[in-house]
């Protein structure tokens, strides 16, 4: 879909539905390789996954506590399973 159409869809969803929200459960949290600012926990779109767990390094947290957002973290995966060994 072309940017156009695409900010088109939105406006259209958003005047026919009020503003769009994306669900808890959409998301999932990571940790973030980051080397300016440290690894540390971030929120993504789960359907951003794939791209962070391939091409930064980042691996996934088995939590839902939004509260561990920006917290330094561990991007140890030795088992290769996307699952941080190390969790907070």
């Amino acid at each position: 879909m072309g940017l156009f159409a695409a900010v088109l869809a939105l406006a259209l969803l958003t005047l026919s539905h009020g503003t769009p929200t994306v669900q808890a459960a959409d998301k999932q949290l990571i940790c973030h390789v980051s080397p300016d600012e440290g690894d540390h926990i971030i929120e993504v779109s789960v359907n951003a996954l794939p791209a962070y767990l391939e091409n930064h390094g980042d691996c996934l947290i088995n939590s839902t506590d939004r509260t561990l957002i920006e917290q330094p973290c561990d991007v140890t995966d030795a088992n290769g399973d996307d699952i941080c060994d190390v969790q907070p």
